[in-house]
């Protein structure tokens, strides 16, 4: 094979890297974000920042979606940060909260500030789950939820949100 040939195959993998498999790059071009969870089909997903936070919770259903949860927050027009360490391992701060005086994002997120619990809900369910997944490796399907609640050292990580989630079941093709 000549130097052609590597060239272009080096210059494929490079773009398969950038566009598959790499979880903060969202190719997704038809999105339809709205506010509120989805009433049919789409993702929702809700951003809960915590008992003692004086933010409003962050409701958004997210249609024609099918990247990585941690995409999903840019889909959803939210800002997502990881930490400095594991850049997409751990969701340290979403929306800038907590702020980068509390929570420098360096290492692990700093569980005495307090730390983002995930929760899933399948679709046509109607109770949270615990997610067992990271953000960057999780691909939400079509009707399913997600939410993200800040919790403080204090509250139990795997109690889950107060809101319900709505889901649906999507045609499939």
């Amino acid at each position: 094979m000549g130097l052609v040939g590597l060239v272009a195959i080096g210059f494929a993998v490079n773009q398969w890297l950038q566009t598959d498999s790499n979880p903060t790059h969202s190719p997704e071009s038809s999105v339809v974000v709205v506010d509120g969870q989805c009433e049919s089909e789409g993702v929702s997903l809700i951003v809960d920042f915590g008992s003692e936070s004086e933010l409003q919770a962050i409701e958004k259903c997210i249609s024609n979606y099918s990247d990585t949860s941690w995409n999903l927050f840019e889909a959803a027009g939210l800002s997502v940060t990881g930490t400095s360490k594991y850049p997409v391992g751990f969701v340290c701060r979403i929306q800038n909260f907590p702020t980068e005086s509390k929570e420098p994002c360096r290492d692990m997120p700093d569980t005495s500030v307090g730390s983002w619990s995930y929760f899933v809900a399948a679709a046509g369910a109607s109770d949270w789950q615990y997610s067992t997944w990271g953000a960057a490796t999780h691909k939400p399907a079509c009707g399913t939820a997600e939410a993200w609640l800040f919790k403080l050292p204090s509250e139990d990580l795997e109690e889950p949100p107060l809101n319900k989630p709505k889901t649906s079941v999507c045609p499939t093709n």
